[in-house]
């Protein structure tokens, strides 16, 4: 055992540098309030980075424990000195909160940001929405009942037309609870898009092409695909952007000075001897036009096509699908725009444009390239004038599937020096979701600026009292995540989510655990609410079955304040049992532990 004169000194002299250093450091984070919060999570910040080993491990040897201690630590450790009989001075202007205190500051915030729970749990849950249940009230209505708080919709998808449309659709069932005394008011959050980069366009070169076009259940076709044709040579004609109902591209030359006009039918047989035939419905250029194609055909180079005597050859034909399939070893071509993915037509392997040419601007040669969240890894090649060539280097073992808005990640390549995280998309949206929704996610959130000029942009819309919540889903932003903490200090109301899918690909699946432990711990000191995200309960959501090491991950994600539930066939069962969980599973496990007693 330890002299506890000495064990008291030493604590003593090491709260009184702690007490020095935040004193010092308060005054470079003034707030409007939640001082008390700040001046926690200074302490914290200083003990995690200057605290001895030697004496942690003396503390408790004691049974002096500060882990866990995070929300009232400068009091935690005024109460050991007290214990040790040693005199302290923490200065006046320090802030110290008990454990009741603390615990009240978290309940209070988490309330004002979430809502008030209609549960004993009060962890609040928190579901995405779907914009098929736009057409469907009732999975509404039951997702309330079985203990929805908070609904999530994701404007990186849709439009503001659906999204308005599922608000009134939440506020309409609501109202209906209501009248039967079994609802309660459910808060809608919206995610701004921010720089997430997607596949835009997709095509792969093969030969003969075929051009599908959907068919029905029966074997009939839906609709007609829409394609351009461009007579001559060259794309420089074709229109840019490409619009996004267009399905294929085919370049002809005439054998002899031949136009086109809105109405003319170009028949051809395909490469099976099939008779098909493209209806011209638009000029879109001087030699360039919008065709329908009614029925499936398998065209390819050299190919005659006629109208009346006039004759014509296909000389290029790129199919543009929803989706490609890649594997181990598949080369990938990522071009920077329209003109010059239609230009290319020698590459083997799948071509595509993202939505987010900037964050191309950094890349190196060997850094590595995610796709399907994590499913898909690739290793950039070379970065070329026009384009990015990359190599599948590990698919699961199995051929896996990339679409259009499928996610990339780049966690090598430092984007946010390139690309801002409030996009020209987010600016557009910001009015909209001012107007709809109770709480606002700002996404791949990198700085305390970037939540500086969020605040700015909704006081210009009249929204200053929105809840926000920084998505910490990159490595800069767990760099900087208590200087984000401070400055969200600063917001009425604030949150943080562990976007735990982007997270993972970006510090490495490895660290993971680490990563969202610390994040809990941070905004623990802070007294700041967290949102535990990205596939709890999936497989539950899914297929209506849980595996085991969901439920065990429900278990960690009760240390935060919500947990966020994604889409799928069986959501309102994923919602009831979520709900269940949360609400008894520490009654249970007392129970199981009084009967293993019993049994002694």
């Amino acid at each position: 055992m330890h002299d506890k004169r000495d064990l008291g000194a030493r604590l003593a002299a090491f709260y009184r540098e702690m007490a020095e250093w935040v004193g010092q450091k308060r005054k470079h984070f003034p707030l409007p309030f939640h001082e008390e919060s700040r001046d926690q999570l200074l302490a914290y910040l200083y003990m995690k980075e200057h605290m001895p080993p030697d004496l942690m491990e003396a503390l408790e040897e004691e049974g002096l424990l500060l882990g866990e201690q995070e929300p009232h630590l400068l009091a935690t450790v005024e109460q050991f000195l007290t214990y040790l009989r040693t005199p302290f001075d923490r200065g006046e202007e320090i802030r110290a909160v008990t454990r009741n205190e603390a615990k009240r500051l978290l309940d209070e915030r988490t309330e004002a940001m979430f809502g008030p729970s209609g549960r004993s749990q009060r962890t609040r849950i928190m579901v995405t929405m779907d914009e098929a249940w736009a057409d469907e009230p009732d999975i509404i209505e039951r997702l309330l009942l079985y203990g929805m708080d908070i609904a999530r919709i994701n404007c990186a998808y849709g439009s503001p037309e659906t999204w308005e449309t599922l608000a009134a659709v939440i506020r309409r069932a609501e109202e209906r609870l209501q009248q039967q005394l079994l609802g309660k008011r459910c808060r809608i959050y919206m995610d701004l898009p921010g720089p997430k980069i997607r596949v835009d366009r997709l095509a792969v070169h093969t030969e003969p092409v075929k051009l599908t076009v959907p068919k029905n259940e029966y074997g009939e076709p839906i609709q007609p695909l829409t394609g351009i044709i461009s007579l001559g040579s060259g794309s420089s004609q074709l229109p840019s952007p490409l619009p996004h109902d267009v399905s294929f591209i085919l370049q002809l030359t005439a054998e002899e000075e031949a136009v086109a006009e809105q109405g003319d039918d170009l028949f051809f047989a395909d490469v099976r001897g099939r008779k098909r035939k493209l209806k011209v419905i638009e000029q879109m250029g001087p030699s360039c036009f919008k065709v329908l194609l009614s029925r499936t055909a398998y065209v390819q180079k050299g190919m005659k096509l006629w109208r009346g005597s006039v004759l014509f050859t296909l000389s290029s034909a790129l199919f543009i699908p929803m989706k490609a399939f890649v594997q181990t070893g598949t080369p990938l071509y990522i071009y920077f725009d329209d003109a010059q993915f239609v230009a290319a037509k020698d590459e083997r392997g799948v071509k595509m444009t993202t939505t987010l040419a900037k964050a191309w601007r950094n890349v190196r040669a060997g850094d590595r390239l995610y796709l399907n969240d994590g499913q898909i890894l690739a290793r950039i090649v070379k970065v070329h004038e026009r384009c990015v060539e990359a190599k599948v280097i590990a698919d699961g073992g199995k051929r896996k599937t990339i679409k259009q808005g499928t996610g990339i990640h780049l966690p090598d390549s430092f984007i946010h020096l390139t690309v801002p995280p409030l996009t020209d998309r987010d600016l557009e949206v910001i009015p909209f979701i001012a107007e709809h929704a109770d709480m606002v996610g700002l996404s791949f959130v990198h700085t305390p600026y970037d939540l500086r000029k969020l605040y700015r942009l909704l006081s210009e819309q009249g929204a200053c009292s929105l809840s926000v919540v920084a998505k910490i889903e990159t490595r800069e932003a767990l760099h900087n995540l208590a200087r984000i903490v401070l400055e969200g200090l600063k917001f009425p109301t604030f949150a943080v989510m562990i976007a735990r899918g982007d997270l993972a690909l970006e510090v490495g699946f490895e660290h993971m655990a680490a990563a969202q432990r610390e994040i809990l711990m941070l905004c623990r000191a802070a007294h700041i609410p967290v949102i535990w995200a990205t596939q709890v309960l999936e497989q539950m959501a899914k297929k209506g079955v849980p595996s085991r090491p969901e439920l065990s991950d429900v278990f960690l994600g009760k240390q935060a304040q919500c947990i966020m539930l994604n889409k799928g066939a069986h959501i309102a069962e994923a919602v009831r049992l979520l709900a269940f969980l949360l609400a008894s599973e520490d009654s249970h496990v007392g129970q199981w532990t009084d009967r293993l007693s019993s049994l002694e």
